[in-house]
C-alpha cells in the first residue's frame, strides 16, 4: 500500500478492496503499518510499534522526540473501516498531530489519505 511507483488511483483502489473484505483487526492493523512507514521513513531513529490482542488493536512508540499511543477496539475500528477506506488513517495522523507529531512531506500515501473523499 503506498508504495513507489503506485499512482493515487491504484492505491485508492487497492485500499477499497482492502477496506471492503479485511476484517475490521486486520484492516486496522494495514493502516497502522502504513503509518508506522512513514513515521519512520520521517525520523529514521523513530521506534513505531504495531501490536493486535484480544479486541483491540494499538500503535505506539516514539517520533520526532514524541512519545504517542493509539489503542482501538476492534469495533472502533470497524466503524473506522466503515466510514472509507483513508478514514482511519486521517483520524491516526489526526490524533499523532495533537501530540506535534507530523508528516515532513507529501508522499503519495499521504496524497491518497488526504485528497481522498470517504
Amino acid at each position: 500500500m503506498g508504495g513507489e511507483g503506485e499512482t493515487v488511483e491504484e492505491a485508492v483502489s487497492l485500499r477499497a478492496c482492502m477496506a471492503a473484505h479485511l476484517p475490521a483487526a486486520a484492516f486496522a492493523v494495514c493502516v497502522m503499518r502504513c503509518v508506522q512507514a512513514e513515521l519512520i521513513r520521517f525520523d529514521p531513529k523513530a521506534a513505531v510499534h504495531v501490536d493486535r490482542g484480544d479486541g483491540y488493536v494499538h500503535l505506539y512508540g516514539e517520533a520526532q522526540g514524541t512519545a504517542f499511543s493509539l489503542l482501538l477496539t476492534n469495533s472502533e475500528a470497524d466503524e473506522w473501516k466503515a466510514d472509507g477506506p483513508y478514514a482511519l488513517d486521517r483520524y491516526i495522523w489526526t490524533e499523532l498531530g495533537k501530540k506535534g507529531i507530523f508528516p515532513m512531506q507529501m508522499t503519495p500515501y499521504l496524497q491518497a489519505v488526504w485528497l481522498t473523499e470517504s
